[in-house]
């Protein structure tokens, strides 16, 4: 079978984390038979702009092999930010990228728009244009948070309106977008995000000495909530001092939540390690004893999956894909913006953090998410798609 994928994010010279599960899921299923090309028309974030890289994207077209894929991207700039013409700038340009990746690479089976931010809208207008199916899987968190600009939503519709399938990343993603509006919730297929266990291994030595180390990989925006973290963590190790806390990521909040650990005279417990390359995630989960992710609204939680495969038990909030990823036997749940009922969880991990089985937590994650069982519900989802136009 040959798919087409068209992503709404991507990973990018400047962002290169972005969007990485979308490659290892084609990768994944190309290493399992498929034949996958990605289309890509990049708007890359003024705010990353270098000048070696305006000097080299200049809203030119070109072909690449990222991640071992045919790749067609066309590399520019969000010039009109969050205003209307830059939306719909990019969906008529992935309708022309799809002409020229046809012309060179023949005709798909099958287009997958990840995600119906916009590649739904370019998906159904292709899907027109050359009668080709397509699903839709959605990814954005966005639609949790009522973050959909109300001169989007018409895209959105689009998109959705005239999809041959539509597969969300969990049920409660799934719940919300029935309930507004979008598709009946009996109609979604449930088609989580694959974890990369190939990468993210149990560690080759045992989890180091005290203290005890709780650690996150996030954003630092408002939606991940790591505020509510610090403070938790400050309630935590209030007279105890056996515990630090190593926070993975960069953001507009990083400054703000320095000042905050300081404040709560945590800040000698307290490690921003800022943005790391993947190698660097990966050594500081191995280097961790549990994972912490304190969002207040997930769509799903990939990064999590990466604890999970490495074994680490993880602290979550229910705050939409945690409930469908974590088990008992692999962490604890709290409600979203809860302080105490967090601080109660890092203490509970921490306490009974031996009782949680590092090799049973890796194996669920391969069970549930890992390439087989990823691979079985997308070419179930690609044969409910292919038979319904039949």
């Amino acid at each position: 079978m040959h798919v087409l994928v068209i992503p709404s994010w991507y990973p990018t010279t400047e962002a290169p984390l972005r969007g990485i599960y979308f490659a290892e899921q084609a990768q994944c299923l190309r290493e399992h038979g498929m034949r996958v090309g990605i289309v890509y028309p990049e708007q890359q974030s003024l705010r990353r702009a270098t000048v070696a890289a305006l000097r080299t994207k200049h809203f030119q077209t070109e072909w690449t092999s990222d991640h071992g894929l045919p790749t067609l991207r066309r590399y520019g700039w969000n010039i009109w930010w969050r205003f209307p013409p830059g939306l719909r700038f990019r969906v008529r340009s992935a309708v022309r990228l799809v002409r020229r990746y046809v012309t060179q690479q023949g005709r798909p089976d099958l287009i997958h728009a990840q995600s119906g931010h916009w590649a739904g809208a370019a998906a159904a207008r292709i899907g027109a244009e050359l009668s080709l199916p397509y699903v839709l899987t959605e990814h954005f968190a966005g639609f949790q948070r009522d973050k959909i600009f109300p001169w989007r939503w018409p895209l959105v519709e689009e998109g959705y309106r005239h999809a041959q399938r539509i597969a969300a990343v969990s049920r409660p993603l799934g719940r919300t977008l029935s309930n507004q509006g979008l598709v009946s919730f009996s109609d979604i297929d449930v088609h989580p995000n694959l974890a990369p266990t190939s990468y993210f291994t149990r560690p080759s030595d045992r989890r180091p000495p005290p203290p005890f180390r709780f650690v996150t990989v996030t954003r630092l925006g408002p939606p991940k909530n790591v505020g509510d973290l610090l403070r938790a963590f400050a309630q935590l190790t209030e007279g105890d001092g056996a515990s630090t806390l190593v926070v993975v990521g960069d953001g507009p909040h990083r400054k703000a939540l320095e000042k905050t650990s300081q404040q709560l005279g945590v800040d000698d417990r307290v490690s921003f390690r800022g943005r790391l390359d993947r190698d660097g995630v990966r050594a500081a989960l191995w280097n961790a004893h549990a994972f912490v992710l304190p969002s207040r609204h997930e769509s799903f939680g990939v990064v999590l999956l990466e604890a999970m495969a490495t074994g680490l038990p993880v602290v979550a909030t229910r705050s939409g894909g945690p409930e469908d990823i974590v088990p008992p036997g692999a962490g604890i749940l709290v409600p979203p913006k809860d302080i105490d009922a967090l601080t109660s969880a890092l203490r509970e991990i921490r306490t009974r953090w031996s009782s949680f089985d590092p090799d049973e937590i890796r194996s669920y994650t391969l069970d549930y998410y890992g390439p087989e069982p990823f691979v079985r519900r997308t070419r179930l989802l690609y044969r409910r798609a292919l038979n319904e136009t039949v």
